[in-house]
This record gives structure tokens, C-alpha cells and sequence, in this order.
């Protein structure tokens, strides 16, 4: 193969087994035909699969962004509620926020981590209010009621007493429900003239430290137990499973005591507040209770261990103990039809009738 070369002007010859030669140029048909064919064969079906496509995630960015939407209307809706339904009222060792419902005999509610006045107002549902009073207030941290009336569970119990007076009331019986089990105790202890009954459901006893359990679990179950804990902080989680729980038994109550975890900014203080005292609580004098006392508990609560029920049980003096077999922390919604009844009961009996456990 030869070659000029236009510098030097001489021809330069190339042998042949250097020479690669140049792939034939593919014979194609005129535009026409090509158009004609792909119009038929190809071109509908990918502009249906593109179609479908982007009409998927139309659909799906739409969903999202609508969620989103209605998510922060429901938001903004939340704190305005809880804002306009919650009474605040000085008292001799601070500010609470509280909410009464009904009439009748005086019922303390001390509500779960996390929670405030609203889970109370939730829980109310549960009761005939034409018979009994709840009262309900926001632990110190927790919404409007500042961590300075009271952070140690002692402290809340001196809360307790100091709402009760200022709302001229000389004697109540008491829910500890989930964490707020430490500071019913507690008034039931230093209050006990003032504590008619004492009902403690799913109730911390004793010293909770749910990270030092933790450590000795699998991998897996550790992150699964934190994936859990975020979740239920979460109100974009809670606005989204809304609609499930409300299909369930008693879930509008069990919806509207989820609700009182959500808008958590305003919850935060308190719910950090609880851990700390939780982990370091001492053995409280618990044979020292002397009102009657009701305890309802999961003999499967991986939350709160139902161990905490037996030990009360064991310490107390007039105690009786209502096990929820093979149930969870949960459980108590989904059997309230059963629970309820001898709850109300139990609150109507005569504060010294004997119990038998």
C-alpha cells in the first residue's frame, strides 16, 4: 500500500501486513423505510414503557409530595390542639399544664415516655367520665410544663399533690401507665392518705436501663430495638400508620395516645429527663404502699419486663395482679374491652376493702 507523503514528497510504501484494512460500511435502507419500520416495531412500545414510566413516578412524587403536604397540615394542626386544649395553672411548687374530663371521683393519670396532658385526655375514652374525673397533667419537660416544677420522679409526686390542691381536691387514686409508673409510686409513698387506689399498667418499678439490656443482645436486635425507639419519635411515621391503627379495636383511643408522642420537639426535654432518672433510680420502699393496688401487666412486655409487676406484687400489702398472658406493652389496647371494666371497678370499690391476688 502506498502513501504520499505532502512534507517530503516522496511516496512511501507500507507493507501489507501493517495494513488493517477499513470495515465495510453496513447497507442500510432509505430513511423512509427505516422510519416506517421502527414506527411499527419499536417506537409505540418504548414510548408506552417512557409513558408508563414517567407516569410512575408522577404518581409516586405526587403521593410523596402530597403525603408531605397533608402531613404538615396535620402537623401544624397537632400543636395548635394540644396548645389550645392544655391549661395551665400555678400551683405552690410550680407550673403544670393539665386537662380535666368528667365528673365524679378524682383519678390522677401519670402518662407514659413520651407523652404530656393529651395521652390522659386520650385515655379518658376508656372510662364512663359520667362516673369519674381524670385528671391529667403533663410531667415536668413535657410540653407546656416546665422540667423546673419537678424532674425526679419524688418531685413529680410533690407536683401531684400540689395540682390536687390547687384544683381543691383532697383525695384521688392514681394510673402510673408505662413511665409514668415511677412518680405514682412515689405519691403513693409520700401521699398515702391522699392516694385512694393506685392502678399500675405496664408500669417501671424498678431501675430501667433499656441500653445496658441492650448490649447483651444480638447485633441485630440492637438496631432493631433503635430503629423502633427513632420510629416511635417520628411523626411522619406515626401520621403514616395513623389509618392502620384506627381500624383496629379501640384504635381511635389507641391513635390518639400514639398522637401524644408526636410534635416530639415538645416533648423532648421531658422524655430525656425520664431516661436519666430511670437508669439511676433506687429500690423504692414499695411495702410501704398502703393503698390498694391494681397491676396490669404483659407477661411478654419486652419493654418494660413483666418481672417489675411480680416484684410489686410481692412487696405490696394489698396488691392483685391482673396478667396479660403472652401480651406485650401493647397488649392492653387490643384487650381493653376486658381490662377496662376491672379497672372501673376496682376504682369504685371502698378504699380498704381487702383485695385477694
Amino acid at each position: 500500500m502506498n502513501f504520499y507523503n505532502k512534507t517530503t514528497k516522496d511516496l512511501i510504501t507500507v507493507p501489507k501486513r501493517f495494513f488493517v484494512p477499513t470495515a465495510k460500511a453496513p447497507q442500510i435502507q432509505s430513511s423512509t423505510d427505516t422510519v416506517k419500520q421502527m414506527s411499527v416495531a419499536d417506537i409505540l412500545p418504548k414510548i408506552w414503557r417512557l409513558f408508563c414510566l414517567s407516569g410512575s413516578l408522577t404518581l409516586l412524587t405526587s403521593a410523596f409530595l402530597g403525603t408531605r403536604q397533608s402531613f404538615r397540615v396535620w402537623q401544624r394542626g397537632e400543636q395548635q390542639r394540644i396548645e389550645q386544649d392544655g391549661r395551665i395553672i400555678e400551683t405552690a411548687v410550680g407550673l403544670v399544664e393539665y386537662q380535666v374530663v368528667g365528673q365524679g371521683p378524682a383519678i390522677l393519670y401519670a402518662h407514659g415516655t413520651p407523652g404530656g396532658y393529651d395521652q390522659g385526655c386520650a385515655f379518658s375514652q376508656f372510662f364512663d367520665t359520667s362516673k369519674c374525673m381524670l385528671i391529667s397533667p403533663s410531667r415536668p419537660g413535657y410540653l407546656r410544663t416546665p422540667l423546673t416544677s419537678g424532674a425526679s420522679p419524688e418531685e413529680q409526686a410533690d407536683l401531684y399533690a400540689a395540682l390536687l390542691d390547687a384544683l381543691g381536691i383532697e383525695q384521688a387514686g392514681m394510673i402510673g401507665f408505662s413511665g409514668g409508673g415511677p412518680s405514682a409510686l412515689q405519691f403513693a409513698l409520700r401521699y398515702p392518705e391522699r392516694c385512694s387506689h393506685l392502678v399500675m399498667i405496664g408500669a417501671i418499678v424498678r431501675r430501667y436501663c433499656p441500653q445496658e439490656t441492650l448490649q447483651a443482645q444480638p447485633f441485630w436486635q440492637q438496631h432493631l430495638a433503635r430503629l423502633t425507639e427513632y420510629l416511635l419519635v417520628s411523626d411522619l411515621f406515626l401520621y403514616c400508620i395513623l389509618p392502620l391503627i384506627r381500624l383496629l379495636p379501640f384504635g381511635h383511643i389507641m391513635a390518639g395516645m400514639l398522637c401524644s408522642g408526636t410534635i416530639y420537639h415538645l416533648r423532648k426535654a421531658g422524655y430525656e429527663n425520664d431516661q436519666k432518672h430511670f437508669a439511676a433510680m433506687e429500690e423504692y420502699p414499695l411495702e410501704q404502699i398502703v393503698a390498694p393496688t391494681l397491676i396490669v401487666h404483659g407477661t411478654h412486655d419486652e419493654d418494660v419486663p413483666f418481672s417489675d409487676a411480680e416484684l410489686l406484687l410481692a412487696k405490696v400489702a394489698r396488691g392483685r395482679l391482673v396478667p396479660m398472658l403472652k401480651g406485650n406493652h401493647a397488649t392492653f389496647f387490643l384487650q381493653a374491652k376486658i381490662l377496662i371494666p376491672i379497672i372501673q371497678k376496682f376504682f369504685l370499690q371502698p378504699e380498704r376493702e381487702p383485695l385477694h391476688s
